[in-house]
């Protein structure tokens, strides 16, 4: 077993698992290898971080049956009800703001430019404009998903339902600082991408990701202080790459 993982590395990371450097400490990253070489999402996890300590010396019953017990004791259907309806008012809320309509439209214009243009750009491009490709692909739905997640935390935030308190150390700030650290990325990578095949709407892109990125900045001031497991964490370097003898 690897005792040397970093605790929520993965929930503050931009997902690109081929270009980090903290996978050997990542325990998302090895539950995701072990259950491609096992084919069962169990075994893979107990392959990657241990099975599971029983609970009371109770070792047969799953998690899944618990939760289904307390679910038939505790919560009626009015409350099954009542939880619906507030789940589908904060829907509608964060689909409401600003920010949540801006992040959608800029992946709908991203993925509209990207499903014509990227396989055939990219088979014929240089390497700066490969990696600009690469880029605005994985990032332009990474970066609303992202956002949604911070607009979600907030908003249970205000409505006392999370404990988290923090007013910069909490789960909306972190992730809007990694929707912000991909935002300035995707920004410089379209303006790349603009410059190389002098398609407007590349460039309109450029002006969409920046304007996404201030808007963020407003509704979350505090993001960039948001001090990331592993990644804004100097004294935890990442272990040296094996090397190949």
């Amino acid at each position: 077993m690897n005792h040397d993982r970093i605790d929520f590395i993965s929930s503050y990371c931009d997902g690109w698992c081929e270009r980090c450097a903290f996978t050997a400490r990542c325990s998302a990253f090895a539950c995701r290898i072990a259950i491609e070489m096992c084919g069962d999402p169990a075994e893979g996890i107990e392959l990657a971080v241990g099975r599971p300590q029983p609970v009371d010396g109770d070792e047969q019953r799953s998690e899944v049956s618990r939760v289904a017990e307390w679910e038939e004791g505790v919560v009626t259907p009015e409350e099954h009800t009542e939880f619906d309806r507030k789940e589908a008012a904060r829907d509608e809320r964060i689909a409401a703001t600003p920010l949540s309509q801006l992040a959608y439209a800029y992946t709908m214009q991203s993925h509209r430019w990207l499903d014509d243009r990227f396989e055939p750009l990219r088979a014929a491009a240089d390497p700066i404009l490969a990696e600009a490709l690469d880029i605005v692909m994985h990032d332009s739905t990474f970066v609303t998903v992202k956002l949604h997640r911070a607009l979600d935390g907030r908003d249970r935030s205000r409505g006392s339902e999370e404990d988290d308190d923090d007013p910069v150390q909490n789960d909306w700030n972190g992730s809007a600082k990694i929707a912000l650290i991909s935002l300035e990325r995707s920004e410089a990578a379209w303006r790349v991408i603009a410059q190389a095949t002098s398609h407007d709407e590349a460039g309109s892109l450029t002006d969409a990701a920046r304007d996404l990125r201030r808007l963020t900045l407003e509704e979350f001031p505090r993001a960039m202080s948001f001090i990331r497991p592993g990644f804004d964490e100097p004294w935890r370097c990442a272990p040296p790459s094996p090397s190949p003898d």
